[in-house]
């Protein structure tokens, strides 16, 4: 899993010191809405229906847990908010759609954000 290894890496470089917390809440509501929420959404509805009919494991559902932990873990270290959460999310989401092969251009663009040591939202 180089992707998500180098994602964590990426996520670590993040300059949290620029997100007080005006900032934070326009950043969770950019999440929280239209069009970043909706298809964040819709990515995720294809991806479980994927889990549903390819031999997703407990394997995969325990690495998954342990890349969504150490996401967490980076941003609760560096903010506390619930922001911590949603980039858990993600990171569960983009090793899902590795181990599944699952191929979407918004998602390619998450992964470009998170590239370029930013947290995505809005219209990406």
């Amino acid at each position: 899993m180089d992707l998500m290894n180098e994602l964590l890496n990426c996520l670590s470089n993040i300059n949290c010191d620029t997100l007080n917390e005006n900032c934070l809440n326009e950043l969770l509501d950019s999440r929280d809405s239209a069009p970043f929420d909706t298809e964040w959404c819709r990515v995720n509805e294809e991806i479980e229906a994927l889990k549903n009919t390819q031999s997703y494991t407990n394997e995969n559902e325990e690495a998954k847990g342990k890349i969504r932990e150490k996401a967490f873990m980076i941003m609760e270290e560096n903010i506390e908010s619930e922001l911590a959460e949603y980039v858990s999310d993600d990171f569960g989401l983009i090793y899902d759609s590795l181990i599944l092969n699952y191929k979407d251009k918004w998602l390619d663009k998450v992964i470009a954000v998170y590239k370029n040591k930013k947290i995505p939202s809005g219209e990406l």
